[in-house]
C-alpha cells in the first residue's frame, strides 16, 4: 500500500505520517525534501517547515511571488522523484504539502496510479484555528493568486478575508484528487487508531 496524505497546511498530515511510520510504513516528508532542495539549489536557510515559511514569507511581502514560484518548482522536482520511487516500492506514506494540487496535472495522475490519496478534511472551526496558527508561526502557503487586497485594507484584514476563499477553493481541488476523505471528527479524534485509518482506506478502495 502507498498512501498520499493531502489537505491544508497544519491539518495533521505529518502527525498521521508519524503514526503510520510507527506501524511500519516508510515516510516521505515532502516539506523536508523541499527544504533540502532550497538549501542546495537556492542557498536558503531551510531545515524545518517553519524555516520554509519564514523564507517564503506572507503574500503581501515584496519577495513572496518569486519565492512562491521557486517553492513550487522545488515541489515539482520532489514529487517527480517520489513518483519514480512509488512505482517501484510500496508500504510508503507520502506526507504531501498543501500545494500539491497546483502541480502538473499529469504528474498528479501519475502519482495517483500508485498511491491512495487520503484527504484530511477541515471544518469552519478548524479553518479559524489554521489561520491563527499561520499568522502566529507561518508554514509555507501557496496562495495561487487568491490574496487580493482591497484599497486601504490592512494586510491582516486581507489575510482574514481571503483565507476562507483559499481554503474553500482548495477543498474542491483536494476532493477532485482524493480517493478517500476523512472528516475532522475522525482524523482529529485521538480514539481514531491507525487500524481505523487503514480500515477506512480499504473500505473505500
Amino acid at each position: 500500500m502507498v498512501i498520499g496524505l493531502i489537505g491544508m497546511a497544519g491539518i495533521g498530515k505529518s502527525r498521521w505520517a508519524a503514526r503510520l511510520a510507527d506501524a511500519g510504513f516508510t515516510t516521505l516528508h515532502c516539506d523536508d525534501l523541499i527544504a533540502e532542495r532550497l538549501r542546495i539549489e537556492h542557498n536558503a536557510d531551510t531545515v524545518t517547515v517553519y524555516d520554509i515559511g519564514r523564507w517564503m514569507g506572507f503574500p503581501y511581502e515584496a519577495h513572496y511571488a518569486a519565492r512562491e514560484r521557486t517553492y513550487l518548482a522545488c515541489e515539482q522536482e520532489v514529487m517527480v522523484r517520489i513518483a519514480e520511487r512509488i512505482a517501484e516500492e510500496d508500504n510508503i506514506v507520502i506526507d504531501m504539502t498543501g500545494s500539491v494540487i497546483y502541480l502538473d496535472a499529469a504528474l498528479i495522475q501519475r502519482i495517483r496510479r500508485h498511491a491512495t490519496m487520503v484527504y484530511l478534511a477541515d471544518d469552519p472551526e478548524l479553518r479559524k484555528q489554521l489561520l491563527e496558527e499561520y499568522l502566529a508561526r507561518p508554514r509555507p502557503i501557496v496562495w495561487n493568486g487568491m490574496y487580493q487586497p482591497r484599497p486601504d485594507e490592512s494586510p491582516a484584514a486581507t489575510l482574514a478575508r481571503c483565507y476562507p476563499h483559499l481554503v474553500h477553493d482548495r477543498a474542491a481541488r483536494y476532493r477532485q484528487i482524493g480517493d478517500v476523505m476523512l472528516e475532522p471528527a475522525y482524523h482529529r479524534n485521538p480514539a481514531f487508531t491507525v487500524a481505523d485509518f487503514l480500515a477506512a482506506i480499504k473500505a473505500k478502495g
